[in-house]
């Protein structure tokens, strides 16, 4: 079987890993209260409205302290800032987010990955290679897929521990759920006549 031929008899496989991983995700993010302790309320939160509609940010990421165009990190004026904060990270949408696009993107996200995972279990595992063996490929690069960009950005910006073990977890179970489907849609080697 070619390279081709084993992605495509992988078809169901990338289709229903996609919409497990999918539908757990829902789950851990919108049914059960697993990470909502994580994201914190402002104590005052029309005070912080008001602050934040005055400083009249458009759509970006910003954080602060920050060393503006006419200091280094090294200038005394930085470092004071720097040594004083707080530390600041804030994401401006441009919009009230829409619940449908960033389900449909997040279905794409996780589509493309499974794609990538059968191009590589594809490439690595013959057909009827054993349900185990399929498990074990196609989990590490799920694990890969679903971990570590998440924990490098929590490290950079922030990310509370307790949320980016969550993340983890998460990805543990994503991994696991789309190396179940794999290895339980994974092509029986052809019958040599």
């Amino acid at each position: 079987m070619g390279m081709l031929e084993m992605i495509g008899s992988l078809w169901l496989a990338v289709v229903a890993a996609t919409f497990v991983v999918w539908i757990a995700s829902f789950v851990l993010w919108a049914v059960l209260p697993w990470h909502h302790r994580e994201i914190k309320k402002t104590p005052d939160r029309e005070a912080f409205d008001v602050a934040v509609r005055a400083l009249d940010l458009r759509p970006g990421f910003y954080m602060e302290p920050q060393a503006t165009a006419d200091e280094t990190m090294k200038s005394e004026s930085f470092q004071r800032r720097y040594a004083d904060g707080p530390w600041v990270t804030v994401n401006v949408m441009p919009a009230r987010p829409s619940m449908g696009k960033n389900m449909i993107l997040t279905v794409l996200v996780f589509g493309v990955v499974n794609v990538l995972i059968a191009y590589l279990a594809g490439s690595t595992l013959e057909p009827g290679a054993p349900y185990m063996e399929v498990f074990r490929v196609t989990c590490v690069a799920a694990v890969l897929a679903y971990t570590f960009g998440g924990i490098a950005n929590g490290i950079w910006f922030g990310k509370p521990t307790g949320w980016a073990i969550k993340d983890v977890i998460d990805a543990g179970i994503y991994a696991s759920l789309t190396a179940g489907v794999f290895a339980w849609q994974w092509p029986a080697a052809a019958v040599v006549a």
